[in-house]
């Protein structure tokens, strides 16, 4: 069996501690999606996994997009406004997450509106109000994107203003700690939304009829799914993180293989390393161990 790393390394609570950089968030680009019209809300509360009639102006939400089958279309973020709702998501998902909401626009009094290349998107966590010298014409809401309260500013594209920043990178540890999926990296199409947490922010379980509920409805009741998006603690060089090659296979101690690392950060300030796997069921309970890259991880916890 492969021998665990220290208790008081590799406890899940030292998850918490892991902060975000003191400057914003700057995603290279998001898709951005405007829906206007009467029956908006209707309309996209039966497309997502959240219950968007509690979804007040101002505050943004995560949800899931899926197909009748339950598996992912999108991961997004919904905002609102006095008059419209935003969809926002990878940038990959553009085209397609269009063409699937308008597929089902047949009588509704809805419009949907392409602002990708409109506006930029900055998101400040701890904050609840924009910085002072933000332009005036700017959208704010706010949002628990990394799962801890926060503000997103989306900025038009044509202003100069911007503000002080950190690398992606630099925000992969809060990330991975968080245990929140980037798509096509983490997961895709193939994923089951709660393989992968999306029930801990993303999932009503009180709301109404929408695509793909009764597959969610039925998982729920059977209580588990067949893999968990888990997260990895390990500890190693730096030195070392280049010989990864992602995605990489896990194996348990009896050399069987019970899934893969799909992210990967290191941890200064916890002289750790953090990494998401997609693991099968049987292997996923926090404090096991898997080989991955030549070394041994501990599974914290599920994301």
């Amino acid at each position: 069996m492969f021998i665990r790393h220290p208790p008081t390394l590799m406890n899940p609570d030292l998850l918490q501690k892991i902060k975000s950089p003191a400057g914003a968030w700057l995603p290279c680009s998001r898709t951005l999606l405007r829906l206007s019209g009467t029956d908006r809300v209707r309309f996209l509360n039966g497309q997502v996994t959240q219950d968007l009639k509690k979804l007040q102006p101002g505050h943004a939400v995560r949800a899931a997009v899926i197909t009748s089958k339950g598996r992912l279309d999108a991961d997004v973020r919904v905002a609102a406004t006095p008059d419209a709702l935003l969809i926002e998501t990878d940038p990959a998902l553009r085209e397609s997450l269009r063409t699937r909401i308008e597929k089902f626009i047949v009588s509704d009094d809805v419009s949907i509106e392409d602002l990708s290349t409109s506006y930029t998107l900055a998101h400040f966590p701890g904050l609840s109000s924009s910085p002072a010298d933000a332009p005036k014409d700017s959208l704010t809401f706010d949002c628990p994107r990394f799962r801890e309260p926060g503000l997103d500013l989306w900025i038009p594209i044509n202003s100069s203003w911007k503000p002080a920043s950190y690398p992606l990178s630099d925000w992969e540890p809060l990330r991975i700690a968080r245990g929140l999926p980037l798509w096509s990296v983490d997961v895709g199409p193939d994923t089951l939304p709660p393989e992968a947490g999306f029930e801990s922010d993303a999932i009503s379980s009180t709301k109404g009829c929408y695509i793909g509920q009764e597959v969610i409805s039925r998982l729920r009741s059977v209580g588990h799914v067949n893999r968990h998006l888990c997260i990895l603690g390990a500890t190693f060089t730096s030195s070392d993180l280049p010989t990864f090659a992602l995605p990489s296979i896990c194996l348990t101690p009896e050399g069987k293989e019970a899934g893969q690392i799909t992210s990967l950060t290191s941890v200064s300030d916890l002289s750790t390393n953090l990494a998401l796997a997609m693991i099968r069921r049987d292997c996923a309970q926090p404090g096991n161990s898997v080989l991955a890259g030549g070394v041994v991880w501990t599974i914290l916890r599920h994301a």
